[in-house]
């Protein structure tokens, strides 16, 4: 910032230097005039030559250098200003006007110093001011220099008398020093002055509590009460309260009293609610609180969604899909562009396998959020159970483009593998358990049913069986995963290793489909063993589910 001072070589000097004669009042007098008019006319320019004239007629005209520091300061001249305002202070220093004006240019420069001078003086002459009491208490506070803006506070209210705002700002500066005994006082002072504004009351319960003194702050709090039992935010402070001496239960209680309180507005009900429930997340008590409050909810907001989705999340955790289904519809007649509303209430149809309803929702859900994948996938998954295939591929196809996230890509692509499988478009299916497996090379599920429909075709059967080892490491006593690691071993010709993996799954498996049994008997026919081949054949056609070649191996 410029450093004002009266070194520069303004209008004044200049003037003086070339003002010749004696002072002409009258011609001083005109100009004045004139520059006063362009000034109400918003003229600027207009007013700074009139004004500049003046002064040329009557170098020392305070009363134009006054109006020119107005003028220049509103052009910008911001040094020129300064130093009119000066010479006029010093021509006329019994003139508080001048003397204010200095002292906004001395505040708008941030040189303290000289404004709280200039200020004290001003007070001294003129003590009944509070205006300028006020400005050098604010001052006095800008520099830190507490002790003097509470002097001043002091005499500002021996001018006006007792006063609310004196009383906060005395207060305020208490507290800034760290000084409970004067805050405590102040704050009675206050509620003697206001009786009945209960605000005061929880500002004192607050210092008490922090002063250690709880019992204190408990009858402050209770006092709350009884003036005024409706008070919004009285359940808020005691529920801190409470929490702070660690008594939970009671706590909870005053969260279900503000949610239930109709004078606290709801945006503050939420807020308070979620910081509980981040707070105790993890705790025993948890659900059936998230219950009693979704209950207090919906039967003080009975027409906001808040209360509906947060009871429905307490039955899905519960889940008890039929009530979360009721819920989230009630949620999304109140606003029907909720996502958690949409989202909920698809995921509890699924629970409840109303295929039809998953799809139709989900499908409803994307007219409001069309690049959300969940909704796709409800969609598409939705679909595919239904038979429509060619639906839920373009659900599937769609919704992987707009997910990033590399887990979720992945079961994308893995249920679009199995789609692609059933309609008979390997190519399609092995290119998308590629993409499943790059973004989540652990998932057993693809890992197995991919090694297991590359040995049935006898292609890169080693790849396969790389898939099937790392799927029964993943899952080792999967029964399933044993089959397909065995049969991949079988199309190798490892038959001694394949008879092994299948004896295992076969000791595992209490029921073994005739698939896993029909199985067995073709490694033991491979290992020279017709007659117990032959034997695990006819437990294959006894258990079913054998294929259809099985018939044509027990004739042969």
């Amino acid at each position: 910032m410029m450093v004002m001072g009266c070194t520069t070589w303004g209008f004044a000097q200049q003037m003086d230097s070339e003002f010749k004669g004696q002072p002409d009042k009258k011609k001083n007098a005109t100009y004045f005039s004139n520059g006063l008019q362009s000034k109400y006319r918003d003229d600027t320019e207009g007013a700074i030559r009139n004004f500049e004239q003046a002064l040329r007629f009557m170098p020392d005209d305070a009363a134009s250098m006054f109006e020119l520091s107005e003028q220049y300061y509103n052009v910008g001249r911001i040094e020129e200003a300064f130093q009119m305002i000066q010479q006029a202070s010093n021509l006329d220093p019994d003139n508080k006007w001048y003397q204010m004006r200095l002292g906004l240019f001395y505040r708008n420069l941030e040189q303290y110093d000289d404004f709280i001078n200039l200020y004290e003086g001003l007070t001294k002459k003129y003590p009944d001011d509070p205006e300028m009491l006020s400005e050098l208490i604010d001052a006095y506070l800008v520099t830190e220099n507490y002790n003097k803006a509470v002097e001043k506070m002091d005499l500002l209210e021996q001018v006006m008398g007792p006063s609310d705002f004196i009383t906060e700002q005395r207060l305020n500066v208490y507290k800034r020093q760290g000084n409970t005994k004067k805050v405590i006082a102040e704050l009675e002072k206050l509620i003697e002055q206001n009786p009945e504004n209960t605000r005061y009351y929880g500002m004192l319960a607050q210092m008490y509590a922090e002063d250690g003194k709880e019992k204190e702050a408990l009858k402050t709090y209770e006092r709350i009460k009884e003036i005024n039992p409706n008070d919004p935010y009285i359940n808020i402070s005691l529920l801190e309260f409470y929490e702070r001496n660690g008594d939970t239960e009671k706590a909870f209680n005053e969260l279900i009293a503000a949610i239930r309180n109709k004078n606290l507005d709801l945006t503050t009900k939420a807020n308070t609610y979620d910081y509980w429930m981040n707070k105790h997340q993890g705790s025993a008590e948890m659900d059936e609180q998230a219950r009693q409050c979704g209950e207090a909810f919906i039967e003080t907001h009975p027409d906001n969604k808040l209360g509906y989705l947060i009871l429905g999340s307490y039955y899905m955790v519960n889940e008890n899909a039929v009530k979360s289904k009721e819920l989230y519809q009630k949620a999304l007649a109140i606003d029907s562009t909720d996502f958690y509303g949409w989202q909920n209430l698809v995921i509890s149809e699924s629970r409840l396998s109303e295929n039809e309803n998953v799809r139709d929702h989900a499908v409803a859900a994307l007219k409001y959020y069309p690049m959300q994948p969940v909704f796709y996938w409800y969609a598409g998954v939705a679909s595919a159970v239904l038979g429509n295939n060619e639906d839920a591929i373009t659900y599937l196809e769609k919704g992987r483009r707009y997910t990033s996230d590399k887990l979720q890509l992945a079961e994308f692509d893995a249920f679009l593998g199995d789609i692609y499988h059933q309609q008979g478009d390997e190519e399609k299916a092995f290119e998308a358990y590629d993409r499943t497996l790059r973004n989540n090379p652990d998932n057993a599920l693809v890992l197995n049913n991919y090694a297991y429909y590359l040995s049935l075709r006898g292609e890169r059967l080693e790849e396969a069986l790389q898939m099937a080892i790392h799927a029964d490491e993943l899952e080792p006593d999967n029964v399933y995963y044993l089959d397909t690691y065995a049969w991949v071993l079988y199309k190798l010709g490892r038959y001694k290793e394949a008879e092994k993996q299948m004896k295992k799954c076969l000791s595992l498996d209490k029921s073994p489909s005739g698939a896993n049994l029909e199985h067995y008997g073709d490694i033991l026919l491979q290992l020279g063993r017709k007659a117990e081949a032959i034997e695990y054949w006819n437990k294959a056609k006894q258990a079913g589910g054998y294929s259809k070649e099985l018939e044509q191996k027990l004739k042969e």
